[in-house]
């Protein structure tokens, strides 16, 4: 692993080198395909013009003056634990290395007809003998009625939350994606179905509004609540969920949204005596920030709730939560101009506070003792060295703790990783 880091590293560090000598000697060129492509309203350094419901590198194909597109993002993540790491049912709590990858491939089949995918490949490890290895792959059919209403079909990600949708490593700061957005909302979600999108008020206002099929509450395991309910599948399904999304995009330095997710996770199942398996699952979420000189604020906030846990436990003895939380705020500073101000690179250092609770309302007849919760307390303090817009260098470090009373406390970590998208 160690190898691999150092000739990613090795490559960057080259890759920037060489363009920033090469601008250094093509000043006039590059000033003039400058002009050219701002003219054309396409922006540099792989900063896309973002589609609705898309992150930065799967927006590509949208604003592409060709008929197909390319494009994608690594990272490479370690985790350190300072102490004995608790385990769980699910890899996704514990894991030692991660290595992400995404490919998007774009294709306009007319000027409003627009095709987009996505193979997206992850690794985890926790450095011992545990593994895991999950594919998915995403693909889309947009149609460009009008921008205040577009028509989406497919396998998309889900607009709940923030880091879903921005899910690539330059959209977010500390070296793995924040707790509460992988333990309650799981990143990387995506389901299949239908999906309206648009923006309206001048711009000002852009929504999602959706329906997909519903999860599976029969594979969902304790630790990470709804996570192990996803599932792949081109069959009619069984269940539907609604889900949606209004977000104030009329100036760069302002984030707010809101968005909210209901659906059945019976998935077609029935109990082992033909009873009625309906199980609900709702979660809302909303965020806020605000940029300001060289420095940024950044909040949100989750509750999700979920019915029949009594039921669900018949099919895999598992405790789930029946109301879950979780939120935090982060405070960043970009420190680069107190060092360097001929460069354009960035160097912000940030702190966060996260809080979450897997249980925080448990079925009656449970032992509220014997299982798995994440009832966290997370303070985060780390940097990042952005020499480009598209790549990232990250570290930080975790002070951790478990609310709910555990022989095992649990451990802080030292988090490092590598990210860019292309």
């Amino acid at each position: 692993m160690k190898k691999n880091i150092f000739f990613l590293i090795f490559l960057l560090v080259f890759s920037i080198k060489g363009n920033a000598q090469k601008g250094e000697d093509q000043n006039t060129t590059d000033t003039t395909k400058k002009d050219n492509i701002e003219n054309k309203g396409l922006i540099e350094e792989l900063k896309y013009i973002k589609q609705p419901g898309l992150a930065n590198a799967a927006s590509k194909i949208y604003s592409a003056e060709r008929r197909y597109s390319i494009s994608g993002f690594t990272e490479i993540n370690s985790v350190t634990y300072l102490g004995e790491k608790n385990r769980g049912d699910d890899l996704e709590l514990f894991y030692s290395n991660l290595y992400r990858f995404g490919v998007y491939f774009g294709y306009k089949i007319t000027d409003k007809f627009i095709f987009m995918s996505e193979l997206q490949g992850e690794f985890l490890h926790d450095g011992f003998r545990e593994s895991g290895t999950e594919f998915n792959f995403e693909w889309i059919f947009d149609y460009l009625f009008h921008p205040s209403f577009n028509l989406r079909i497919g396998n998309y990600p889900i607009p709940i939350g923030y880091t879903n949708i921005n899910e690539e490593p330059i959209a977010f700061y500390s070296v793995n994606r924040p707790e509460v957005e992988r333990i309650i909302s799981p990143t990387q979600w995506l389901e299949t179905g239908i999906m309206f999108y648009g923006n309206f008020l001048n711009d000002q206002l852009e929504y999602n509004l959706g329906m997909t099929k519903g999860l599976d509450a029969a594979n969902m395991v304790e630790g990470t609540w709804i996570r192990r309910g996803r599932y792949h599948s081109f069959a009619w399904p069984e269940s539907w969920a609604g889900n949606g999304k209004l977000e104030y995009v009329g100036r760069e330095d302002v984030k707010l949204g809101i968005s909210a997710y209901h659906g059945n996770a019976n998935s077609g199942r029935k109990l082992p005596d033909g009873s009625n398996f309906a199980p609900m699952v709702s979660l809302y979420s909303g965020f806020f920030g605000y940029d300001w000189s060289d420095f940024s604020l950044f909040g949100l906030v989750m509750k999700g709730s979920m019915t029949q846990t009594d039921r669900i436990f018949v099919f895999n003895n598992q405790i789930m939560g029946k109301e879950t939380f979780g939120y935090y705020g982060e405070l960043r500073w970009d420190i680069w101009g107190k060092f360097n101000s001929q460069k354009d690179w960035k160097l912000p250092i940030w702190i966060r506070y996260e809080r979450l609770d897997t249980h925080a309302s448990v079925g009656t007849g449970f032992d509220t003792e014997g299982f798995d919760r994440q009832n966290l307390q997370i303070l985060s303090l780390g940097a990042n060295l952005r020499p480009k817009k598209n790549i990232v260098f990250k570290g930080n470090y975790q002070i951790r703790k478990n609310l709910v009373d555990s022989p095992l406390e649990e451990a802080n970590r030292i988090e490092f990783g590598i990210g860019l998208i292309f």
